[in-house]
């Protein structure tokens, strides 16, 4: 008998070799557990936990505190696994964003009412991707430097709004929210289509809101069974009545859009509008795609920014003893009295930047945060993330994470976003957090593509606020800061606040002001699409 040619037996016992280290493998990942969490019930899981449960957020930070920083739950036979720190939501959903950048589905509220086109819930396929490299030059820091000078505009606006109303009101107080909100979309109906609104009540703000609480009632958990249960959409519409509904809702979206796309096309000057169907980028794509693309980013920026605002208000009316003396003697000594603070004063303000951060912690927008879909298996922390899995960012907890933020995270302090270069104390935290992504713009490939547009619109904002008003409560009314209305975005309850001007510098600066010729909106996009390339 010839002995075995061992040249020929190496590959073989190669692969065998390999063969079982990948059974070994498989093996013990299958028998690694999954994360903790509290016990579910056979078939509904912990659905009855969570549905009885007005703030979910503070719910599930609770259960952090039981459980650990990532937690499995069960909904309606589905994995749910929440992340509740910093470094778990960027270990997984950031530096594992290619496994971790899909969305659940949604079957009324995403794939019939919007038909996949929903900027933040929408897959993460081809189409989404295109989208984004669309945006992107648009929505990044050098395009998002060049819109400052409309930014400034409306917050001009938003000065001499308040000093009228408190004119008119005195001590009373000011309904301040519609104010606010007049100036955040205006920012974007500005940039977007090329002109400005004239108040809160704007007929575009209010065919804007039907439309965002259309996919809010929509999307919201347990809404139609079909979510749960998406093989029910394969009924005949004879017997599935969320399909006429939801064809209603993609109506009153599309002509939303496709309006907002021609008054773009026609309005004078630059706009989003045009160079975003003129792009390289755009061409071959459909325009009712592109209508919707441009449509989609104004809704997205409409709620966010204003109910940030409503939210600083907030704290500087129950917590203003704590920053706005110190805010407000920065603001003295860098621009003094004699004109408005502006972004050229920037790199001179960083604690107003560090209230703006703060803000955006200590009051998330939207604190339940956004669902993540991961389609494989995935392992961390030594537990296993099944394949299918709805992965939730806490961003509530996230943003309370004493490991990052330090000691007594539900305090108000800009303090924590400053190092000594800053003149800050750094808030007791080892590691300045000013370079730290902000949460409540999200994770990864999923973060929000107008975050450097928001986050310079708050800035000039909240230094012209602070320069020129003392804000209050109204004469006895107390601001109970945890007295939110739930949502998907989530507000402070309505309440005026006065408004009381620093000095009577404040309406000489102001009229100055409005009297320069500088309030022509054309000009400024015509300034605009000469940084940008583009054409008006």
């Amino acid at each position: 008998m010839q002995p075995p040619d061992l040249q020929q037996l190496n590959p073989i016992l190669a692969v065998g070799f390999l063969a079982f280290i990948l059974v070994r493998w498989r093996f013990h990942r299958s028998r690694l557990s999954l994360p903790p969490g509290p016990k579910p019930l056979p078939v509904i899981g912990n659905m009855h936990q969570l549905a009885r449960t007005s703030y979910q957020w503070l719910q599930l930070q609770r259960w952090s505190a039981a459980y650990g920083p990532v937690m499995h739950l069960r909904v309606a036979g589905r994995p749910l696994v929440v992340l509740s720190t910093h470094a778990a939501a960027w270990d997984l959903l950031a530096r594992r964003g290619a496994r971790y950048s899909d969305r659940p589905r949604l079957v009324v509220a995403v794939e019939l009412a919007t038909r996949n086109l929903h900027g933040a819930m929408r897959p993460y396929d081809a189409a989404y991707r295109q989208t984004r490299k669309l945006q992107a030059p648009l929505l990044g820091p050098p395009a998002a430097d060049r819109y400052r000078p409309v930014q400034e505009l409306e917050s001009r606006q938003l000065l001499v709004d308040l000093l009228g109303e408190y004119e008119r009101e005195g001590e009373t107080g000011q309904d301040f929210s519609p104010l606010v909100e007049r100036t955040t979309g205006s920012i974007i109906y500005a940039l977007l289509y090329g002109y400005r609104l004239k108040s809160g009540d704007d007929q575009a703000l209010r065919d804007a809101h039907v439309v965002q609480d259309n996919f809010s009632r929509a999307a919201k958990t347990g809404a139609y069974l079909v979510d749960l249960f998406p093989v029910l959409n394969h009924l005949p519409r004879a017997l599935a009545p969320w399909k006429a509904e939801a064809d209603a809702l993609f109506r009153i979206e599309a002509d939303l859009h496709t309006a907002n796309f021609q008054k773009g096309l026609a309005s004078p000057g630059w706009n989003f509008t045009k160079q975003f169907s003129a792009s390289c980028e755009a061409s071959g794509v459909p325009t009712f795609q592109t209508a919707w693309s441009v449509g989609d980013t104004s809704l997205a920026g409409l709620d966010t920014s204003s109910i940030a605002l409503e939210w600083f208000v907030v704290a500087c009316v129950a917590h203003g003893k704590r920053f706005v003396a110190k805010a407000q003697q920065v603001l003295d000594e860098v621009v003094g009295r004699d004109r408005l603070p502006t972004f050229e004063d920037r790199p001179r303000l960083a604690y107003i930047d560090a209230v703006v951060q703060e803000t955006l912690r200590w009051r998330l927008v939207s604190p339940g945060g956004i669902p993540h879909l991961t389609k494989q298996e995935d392992t961390y922390m030594g537990f296993r993330i099944p394949a299918g899995s709805v992965v939730l960012p806490n961003y509530w907890a996230i943003t309370r994470d004493a490991s990052v933020f330090g000691a007594d995270p539900d305090s108000f302090v800009p303090e924590r976003w400053l190092d000594a270069d800053d003149s800050g104390s750094g808030g007791g935290i080892t590691t300045p957090l000013k370079n730290l992504p902000q949460t409540g713009f999200g994770f990864g490939r999923r973060s929000c593509p107008g975050r450097h547009v928001a986050l310079n619109g708050l800035f000039v904002v909240v230094a012209q606020l602070l320069w020129a008003f003392e804000i209050e409560a109204a004469p006895g009314k107390e601001v109970d800061d945890t007295d939110w209305v739930d949502g998907v975005l989530v507000k402070p309850k309505h309440f005026k606040a006065v408004f009381r001007p620093r000095g009577p510098w404040v309406r000489d600066v102001l009229s100055s002001q409005q009297r320069d010729g500088e309030d022509d909106l054309v000009a400024l996009l015509d300034r605009v699409a000469v940084g940008s390339g583009g054409k008006s």
